[in-house]
């Protein structure tokens, strides 16, 4: 799998954006998902990665919507030129771990392929206008990623 960069992008203060993530991650931990488990009326998810220099486990709250089976998220890094660092680590090691509210299971990831995130990208964007802003800050076309359970509870 391989995630485009692009040359222009909104540059982010990323403390902040860390700051954000391990406190909206600590807030949908200890509640099992009642504070931060919905955003725009979708549901979020925490999805673990395995960093691809560090070999440390990482975690990001995500807004996602369901496919079937699989869960589709948005590697948007808020209009920046480069892919999210979760997504980054899922292109060198696909395998993940997703929570949602208290129900844990390990997913494999697969990049969407375009027909499925020209239909899935409009239905994301009814939910979060701010992805039609993301997309427009960058030259890159924001993907989609496909999380697959591997051993669904």
């Amino acid at each position: 799998m391989e995630l485009e960069a692009g040359t222009r992008g909104k540059k982010h203060n990323r403390k902040v954006i860390r700051w954000i993530t391990s406190f909206h991650t600590f807030l949908y931990r200890i509640s099992n998902g009642v504070i931060g488990g919905l955003f725009a009326g979708a549901p979020q998810i925490l999805l673990t990665t395995t960093g691809r220099k560090s070999g440390k486990r990482f975690t990001t709250p995500l807004l996602t919507l369901p496919d079937g089976a699989n869960l589709v998220v948005v590697a948007s890094y808020g209009g920046q030129a480069e892919a999210p660092h979760w997504a980054k680590n899922l292109m060198a090691n696909p395998q993940g771990w997703v929570q949602i509210g208290p129900h844990h299971w390990e997913v494999r990831a697969e990049l969407a392929d375009e027909e499925f995130r020209d239909r899935m990208w409009p239905v994301f964007c009814r939910y979060y206008p701010g992805y039609v802003q993301y997309q427009k800050l960058t030259d890159r076309k924001i993907p989609l990623l496909v999380l697959k359970p591997i051993q669904p509870q």
